[in-house]
């Protein structure tokens, strides 16, 4: 079975935030999993959210994503130290056990080459990673061969859409290798709770 992962959100400063993280890592000297879910393309804003941030005209609020293990240790020092200077168990506004995390994305390629990239990396997606709902189509149009990149018709169509869906540290890595790639569209990563 894969890791649980919790959804906390922090207020306060981002910097300071993410460096109380790294530091807490450091000083454990573990090898803990974190991701912003600004940094990693999580969805997160709810409509409170939005309308708290536009009136105050900053961003306060920041959704991360850790690991188990690593909330819970952090969560037992926070209450087991108190109140730091910069670092306050009152800034954790919310902590929630993500059940599973997915994402949508389409491909589109006019080479052989490139469809055949594409294919090689959904057809392999990391442990705790099931593709769901994927509809890849190949085209050959003989009659189109050796018409320009940028003409209506092309000799080779591969198009491609689907659903990510598992774990997040697996979901988090499997978006950043689609995203990486220049032919694949990637949506944002949605949490259930």
């Amino acid at each position: 079975m894969g890791k649980n992962y919790y959804e906390v959100v922090f207020e306060g400063s981002y910097n300071i935030i993410c460096g109380m993280l790294e530091g807490f890592i450091l000083g454990k000297n573990v090898n803990w999993e974190w991701y912003s879910s600004k940094d990693a393309g999580i969805e997160t804003e709810t409509f409170t959210e939005i309308i708290k941030e536009w009136a105050s005209l900053k961003t306060r609020l920041h959704h991360i994503v850790l690991e188990e293990d690593f909330h819970n240790a952090l969560q037992s020092s926070l209450k087991d130290r108190g109140d730091q200077k910069h670092v306050k168990l009152k800034y954790t506004k919310s902590a929630r056990l993500i059940k599973s995390c997915s994402f949508k994305f389409t491909a589109n390629a006019f080479a052989k080459k490139y469809g055949e990239e594409i294919k090689a990396i959904i057809a392999s997606p990391p442990a705790g990673v099931v593709i769901e709902g994927y509809t890849p189509v190949e085209e050959l149009d003989t009659s189109a061969k050796g018409v320009e990149l940028y003409a209506p018709v092309h000799d080779y169509t591969f198009r491609g859409e689907g659903t990510a869906k598992g774990e997040a540290g697996s979901i988090v890595a499997f978006r950043k290798v689609l995203n990486d790639h220049p032919l694949v569209q990637v949506s944002s990563i949605k949490l259930e709770f």
